[in-house]
């Protein structure tokens, strides 16, 4: 089990924390459509670096450059694996062995997501960089020791601007050599890069970026993104203590002449431009090692002599002259170089040289000029002598060129060199330049008013028969939408051109409210051998002038002055707005337009205003209820609503653009409101002190209703509820619907409370019912709060007023014929008769203290004669003799006892 879990452990790829890094870059490559190849490329330190450093794979993050929002992640896999070439060869040793890992995957950069005008960037870091780095602390991340990783970052354009696809590569730099330098040897190599859109790139030294943690992999993150830290003597302005520094130029050449052995690591930052609007940057970081490793060499030395000198006299500047009667072979220069390496036992008495050519005041490719054979070998001391041949017609119009002639040795680490500067002079074919028979001057003025129209004939002519070469330019605008036509006669001849000019100045093919002036410019450049010279030119400055246009005018029914611009009315919410907008030229009657600024607001606000048309005079109604669902006037005493009437005079003949607004403030306050009203009911009568006094066992009862006069626009909704209920304890088992309803509401409370209410010996108990009714007309919602007080008493059950019957004759004359204590019937054989006063005892009522439980009858001996559990319990005393008995009633908490007498 053990052996399997260490296997196991062997096959999982851990990040390791590691010097390796030499340097590297990111490169994002279109394919097709929305599909991009983001490249990663990392340059890895195989003498220094771990093996377990070099990562299957990299997880890389796109954030939004404008808020740093991440975008996404992509895993870049590791695809290739090569060594980095010497310039030389044969002058390795094993100082530098760096191998290029290249990462890379495709990724969809689709417009609906990679559209923000300010780009984006990729970013990755890892830790860390060479240990044993001379110009930046970048020590083992232990401790109080300051590491050093690499970020690698490349900022990218949208995919879309301006609605439209914006296709773009990063730049992709020129491979780095892996070449060493040596003290006071000058040093040099090419960064410069290959942009696929042929965007313009800008290069420029900077400081080296960290990571921001000093682990392997820190977590993903937008930065800011630390930089190195120089160490003392070093800066962006002495990287290398280099005399010159450090430095790269414009085009991307790296150069430098250290003086101090050392690792020493560099940034290069590219610029891209397109139309000089910087688009990407991308970054490159890299290392520099300076050893004492080169053997001892001189350059090689390249003199020039002309055709027609006997000796070389010319050994840094040379300039030559060619009239345009030279002949191609006399056209030419000799160069001759020498090193004096080639005479030295220790270089074999030999050395390899070559020759270049460089342009030094224009841009272009003069290799050309060099002869089929650009390179010997120099043996004991020789020489080798190339010839230059310059070609017939000039590099470039107006004067000398410059052409560099560079000898190189096969020196290293870097091969040394010589520059011979050429000024060279050609003079071009004869040639004559066209001209302008018609028009004779070179510029021509034309001033139209509208409605007219300017034609005129041209003739160009070469007088060496050259073909001519016609175009057309302007200052900005499309030829026949302007109403030119420009017409060259067919069939054209050599050293011939004529044509005609013609311009319709009409408002109904040009809208002359953009522009009324313009230029056209004829021109034309002879087909000449060298096509040299700039072209012949006649210059059209054309104007218009337009007619007069009156102004339209506004104006509404809300104010009798017509010249207000803007009128401010007041009106609440459920309530109308009517007027009437005029739109007026009486002056011209053009066709009008009567419309608002904004209609789509309208419509959200329930405004009815048709939009009309008409000649001379047009009118449209404003109607608006201003409904509650339209304006929010929540936490707010008013709104102002702006609405702007616009007249436009625009189809006249020349869409002249005339017009003329009115502004109309509508102030909405909210809807006036009648509160509602909540009455209690007990019964009939109306409760107007709202505080009701109950005695336990009493039905507690009353009715709430609420009404409402707001009718109109619609009936208010009314809500009646409970909003609290309190009391001396917490009430509990009462009946209270909520109800809504128009007008008119009503609901019932009722409570049937027991014992349990009281406590602690405490049986008279109050409580506080708040009843709410609420309205719900729009932002003036009004409400009736009614708080009903509620007092329950428990039963008075003292028996004070228990004075029970003392006698009884039950003789079957149906009057008190029986004992009883409650609910004694009236007597029934003499209707007329008082009724015995003992017809009304009632025993003491049950209340929360005391209950009854039973009454018994003894005779004058004890002896039970009668008992009964019921409160309305009858002793008819049959076979009992007459005479004094004894009763005792029990309650619960009390007994009451007495005598009472049978008589017959």
């Amino acid at each position: 089990m053990k052996r399997f879990f260490l296997t196991f452990l062997l096959l999982i790829s851990f990040p390791v924390l590691a010097s390796h890094i030499v340097g590297g870059e990111f490169e994002l490559i279109h394919i097709s459509g929305s599909l991009y190849r983001l490249n990663l490329i990392i340059y890895f330190d195989e003498i220094n670096g771990a093996p377990g450093a070099k990562d299957a794979s990299a997880s890389v993050t796109i954030y939004r450059k404008r808020d740093k929002v991440r975008m996404g992640s992509l895993v870049l896999i590791r695809t290739g694996e090569t060594n980095v070439p010497y310039t030389q060869p044969e002058c390795s040793n094993g100082e530098i062995i760096t191998t290029k890992l290249l990462y890379t995957s495709t990724i969809t950069l689709s417009p609906e997501q990679y559209n923000d005008p300010e780009g984006y960037f990729v970013v990755w870091e890892r830790c860390c960089r060479n240990y044993t780095i001379t110009n930046i602390y970048s020590q083992v991340p232990q401790g109080n020791n300051i590491a050093a990783g690499q970020t690698f970052y490349l900022e990218f354009p949208p995919v879309v601007k301006d609605g439209q696809p914006f296709v773009n590569s990063s730049p992709r730099l020129f491979p780095p050599l892996n070449d060493y330098a040596c003290p006071f040897r000058p040093y040099y190599v090419d960064f410069a890069g290959i942009d696929d859109d042929g965007d313009s790139l800008v290069y420029s030294m900077v400081t080296p970026l960290n990571t921001t943690s000093a682990v392997a992999l820190p977590p993903a993150s937008p930065g800011p993104f630390p930089n190195v830290i120089w160490r003392p003597g070093y800066s962006l302005n002495n990287i290398i203590n280099g005399l010159p520094d450090l430095r790269i130029s414009k085009e991307g050449l790296l150069t430098a002449t250290p003086r101090t052995q050392g690792l020493f690591v560099f940034a290069v930052k590219i610029d891209e431009f397109r139309e000089g609007v910087k688009i990407g940057e991308s970054r490159r970081d890299f290392q520099m090692l300076v050893v004492d490793a080169c053997p001892v060499a001189e350059p090689p030395q390249i003199i020039g002599k002309k055709l027609t000198d006997a000796d070389f006299s010319f050994d840094e500047n040379m300039s030559v002259s060619f009239s345009n009667a030279v002949s191609d072979e006399d056209r030419c220069i000799l160069v001759r170089i020498s090193d004096p390496d080639a005479t030295k036992p220790e270089d074999n008495f030999s050395e390899k040289i070559s020759i270049r050519a460089v342009s030094l005041n224009f841009k272009q490719n003069v290799s050309e000029i060099l002869p089929e054979v650009r390179s010997a070998t120099l043996t004991n001391g020789s020489t080798q002598d190339f010839t230059i041949c310059f070609p017939q017609c000039p590099f470039i119009d107006g004067g000398p060129y410059q052409i560099g002639i560079i000898a190189f040795d096969d020196a290293c680490s870097l091969p040394l060199m010589d520059t011979l500067k050429i000024a060279v002079n050609i003079q071009p074919p004869p040639n004559t330049e066209p001209y302008f028979v018609t028009p004779s001057q070179q510029t021509i003025d034309v001033v139209l008013n509208e409605g007219d129209f300017y034609e005129t004939n041209f003739e160009i002519r070469d007088d060496d028969g050259d073909e001519l070469i016609f175009a057309v330019t302007t200052n900005g605008f499309v030829l026949a939408d302007a109403g030119f036509t420009v017409t060259v006669d067919e069939p054209r001849q050599n050293g011939k051109i004529t044509g005609k000019l013609r311009w319709d100045a009409y408002c109904n093919i040009y809208d002359f409210t953009n522009r009324t002036g313009f230029e056209v410019t004829l021109q034309a450049a002879d087909k000449d051998l060298c096509e040299t010279g700039e072209p012949v030119k006649s210059l059209f400055r054309f104007a218009v002038k337009l007619p007069g246009n009156a102004d339209p005018f506004i104006d509404t029914d809300l104010t009798t002055n017509p010249l207000e611009q803007n009128v401010s009315v007041q009106r609440r919410m459920n309530e109308s707005l009517s007027f009437s907008v005029f739109g007026k030229d009486l002056t011209d009657n053009d066709f009008l337009i009567l419309d608002v600024v904004n209609r789509d607001s309208l419509d959200v606000l329930g405004i009815s205003f048709p939009a009309v048309s008409g000649n001379g005079m047009v009118s449209s109604k404003f109607d608006w209820t201003i409904a509650c669902s339209t304006i929010n006037l929540s936490g707010k005493e008013s709104e102002t609503i702006a609405i702007r009437f616009l007249v436009v005079d625009n189809a006249n003949k020349c869409r002249f653009y005339k017009a003329d607004t009115v502004r109309v403030q509508v102030k909405v306050l909210p809807p006036l409101n009648a509160p509602p009203q909540l009455i209690i009911k007990q019964g009939n009568e109306v409760v107007n002190d709202q505080s009701l006094e109950f005695t336990l066992g009493q039905p507690i009862e009353f009715l709430l209703s609420g009404v409402d006069a707001d009718l109109l626009p619609e009936p208010d909704l009314l809500t009646l509820s409970l909003i609290e209920a309190l009391g001396d304890r917490k009430p509990e088992g009462y009946m209270f619907t909520p109800v809504e309803g128009n007008n008119t509401i009503e609901t019932l409370f009722s409570w049937s409370p027991d014992c349990s209410i009281f406590q602690a010996d405490d049986f008279e108990n109050n409580y506080v019912f708040t009843f709410r009714l609420s309205d719900d007309r729009c932002y003036s919602a009004k409400a009736d709060t009614v708080s009903v007080h509620v007092k329950i008493k428990d039963v008075d059950g003292s028996g004070t007023n228990f004075i029970p019957p003392n006698v009884f004759t039950p003789n079957g004359d149906g009057c008190n014929d029986y004992f009883a204590l409650e609910g004694i019937d009236p007597c029934t054989l003499n209707p007329d008769a008082i009724q015995d006063p003992d017809q009304l005892v009632s025993l003491p009522p049950d209340n929360c203290i005391s209950r009854f439980e039973s009454v018994t009858i003894f005779n004058r001996w004890g002896g039970l004669v009668f008992e009964s559990t019921e409160r309305t319990f009858r002793w008819y005393a049959v076979d009992q003799p007459a005479g004094v008995y004894y009763f005792v009633v029990r309650y619960t908490s009390a007994e009451y006892k007495g005598s009472l007498s049978i008589r017959f």
